[in-house]
């Protein structure tokens, strides 16, 4: 009798484990079309960027950000459209140049970067628990090696949350009315 308990509990503890790893390659793919047809009408999105410095913004399709960052006491206030970079500077905006491109782990960056990838695919993993609310997670891995792990509503299959590197992305009122972002002149 204890071998067949020990036996049993082995199988339950093999099966606990396969479902705690990653899901299959189909899983995965399938993930990854939902993923695409739920942002595919997403317009715009407010962000909140954690790491050694933090921004709060928004973004608006396609490619403009409007983020506000504390940076060694000041606050910096910057647009992004289409890659040139803005900065209001003395009360006015001034161009300064081109974004890095390490906006590619924005979820914007991500959505764009499996679309223009044939065959990429973001690998499904467990459930997990977000402010108490039960969530989906995936990870990614860019090009360059960078590696980025999102959760993702179960309901909407919109991201709310990412880590990459030192990197917390948070995001939340997609589609909001009110963002509207002027770029400069």
């Amino acid at each position: 009798m204890p071998v067949r308990l020990r036996g049993a509990a082995t199988a339950l503890l093999g099966c606990a484990l396969a479902v705690a790893g990653p899901a299959s390659a189909a899983t995965s793919a399938n993930l990854t079309a939902k993923i695409l047809q739920a942002f595919a009408g997403v317009k715009s999105y407010h962000v909140t960027v954690l790491g050694s410095v933090r921004s709060v913004g928004v973004w608006e399709a396609p490619g403009k950000y409007q983020m506000t960052t504390e940076f060694n006491g000041k606050t910096v206030k910057t647009i992004i459209a289409n890659g040139t970079l803005w900065q209001l500077v003395d009360g006015k905006w001034e161009k300064s140049g081109t974004a890095s491109n390490n906006l590619r782990v924005d979820v914007a960056g991500l959505i764009h970067t499996l679309k223009s990838s044939p065959g990429a695919t973001l690998v499904a993993q467990s459930m997990e628990m977000q402010d108490g609310k039960r969530v989906g997670t995936f990870e990614y891995t860019f090009d360059d090696g960078t590696e980025e792990t999102c959760n993702y509503d179960l309901g909407t299959y919109r991201v709310t949350r990412c880590k990459a590197d030192e990197l917390t992305l948070l995001y939340s009122e997609y589609n909001d009315p009110a963002i509207a972002i002027k770029v400069p002149k």
